[in-house]
């Protein structure tokens, strides 16, 4: 076993055993993120086995000094690896680098050497995800847990926000690939300041913005409401057509082949087959109309990324994975705009497969009254003919 394997076994059993729940942010998963951020970048930036083996190590160990000291845990996170790499007969200067990397982490130490850099960017990789505003509220949580100081919503994400500007990505990959999601989440963390400001400060402003919000909530749900009735609608017309059509076509098809093989002529044959024919149509129109349809193939990773999925409507979100359903999810839930976006765009797509219903609905009603006529008339002219 090599030694980044045998440092994550290590650590992975470290969280389990001395780290409590209330630490919600500087968890096991965490430490997994940072280390794979930092595995991946080494590489990309082409570090050679060593130096990547030391920037993985010091991933696996920056935080493990949490439950000795919140305060300097790096220290202390210095401490337990060096103890660790001494017991696997680590040479002195590999663990000094390993030391160097994990002090690296804090806000404004100094970054000394390419492996800081990568250490560095990869602690701060959630900064330059997606998922940034669920995993803030972690730290929240978290912080709250072991400070004895109440903090505010609005204080927490002053500093939150703060923190964002003053976090420089330092490599290449990082910056090209997670600062620009960084400072969309910069946006988004001045919306949600902008919010709470407006609810510790009322005023006639805050008072239009809450009644807005509940026209807002009573129209999705007013509109959601009648599609629903409105499909319920359409579902039992078009149950009232399967039912009409296939019991004309059952009894005209079996009387009409029963007068033609008797020999009665065709006088009733042909507005028969006329009233058969019209019949088929309208039913396969009523099939079609009820005829239950979802999205086919999964749905890649860009598309969640860039928010082009709707995640309310079950025929896209059946194939998403769990996980990454979840945190799509949660993401939505974080952000006003693609929150109110997404209910949007799901009325839309319901108003367009309602209107689709409805349209073939009309096809088959039409169907139905036109052959109908045609059959009735056809069967006169043919009757008054043989007079």
């Amino acid at each position: 076993m090599d030694i980044v394997k045998e440092v994550e076994v290590y650590t992975t059993q470290y969280y389990e055993e001395k780290f409590s729940s209330s630490f919600s942010y500087h968890s096991i998963e965490h430490t997994r993120l940072v280390a794979s951020m930092a595995s991946k970048i080494a590489e990309i930036e082409g570090l050679d086995k060593k130096d990547k083996e030391i920037v993985v190590v010091a991933a696996w160990f920056h935080d493990i000094g949490h439950t000795i000291s919140i305060e300097d845990h790096e220290d202390e996170s210095c401490k337990i690896a060096r103890q660790f790499l001494l017991s696997k007969k680590i040479d002195e200067k590999f663990i000094s680098e390993v030391e160097s990397c994990i002090q690296s982490t804090k806000q404004y130490a100094p970054k000394k050497s390419k492996l800081d850099e990568i250490l560095y960017d990869a602690d701060h990789a959630h900064t330059g995800m997606l998922s940034f505003m669920e995993v803030s509220n972690l730290l929240r949580k978290e912080i709250a847990n072991h400070s004895d100081k109440k903090c505010s919503k609005l204080e927490y994400w002053e500093k939150t926000l703060k923190f964002l500007k003053e976090t420089k990505f330092l490599t290449n990959y990082a910056i090209e690939n997670m600062e620009p999601v960084q400072n969309e989440n910069i946006k988004k963390v001045e919306k949600r300041i902008k919010k709470l400001k407006a609810n510790i400060f009322p005023g006639q402003k805050k008072e239009n913005v809450k009644s807005t919000a509940r026209g807002i909530e009573t129209m999705f749900r007013l509109t959601a409401r009648n599609q629903i009735n409105l499909s319920s609608i359409a579902d039992n017309k078009a149950n009232i057509m399967l039912t009409i059509n296939a019991v004309i076509i059952s009894v005209l098809m079996s009387t009409s082949a029963f007068s033609y093989s008797a020999g009665r002529g065709t006088d009733f044959l042909i507005p028969a087959l006329i009233l058969v024919f019209g019949s088929l149509i309208s039913l396969v129109f009523a099939v079609l109309s009820v005829r239950p349809k979802v999205g086919q193939g999964p749905i890649s990773d860009e598309d969640l990324e860039n928010r082009k999925v709707d995640l309310l409507f079950f025929g896209n979100f059946y194939r998403i994975g769990y996980p990454k359903y979840e945190n799509a999810l949660k993401d939505m839930m974080d952000d006003y705009d693609y929150l109110y976006s997404s209910l949007i765009k799901d009325q839309y797509n319901l108003g367009k497969v309602l209107s689709q219903k409805y349209r073939l609905l009309t096809y088959s009603y039409n169907f139905f009254m036109f052959s109908f006529v045609i059959a009735v008339i056809t069967f006169f002219i043919l009757y008054f003919t043989k007079l």
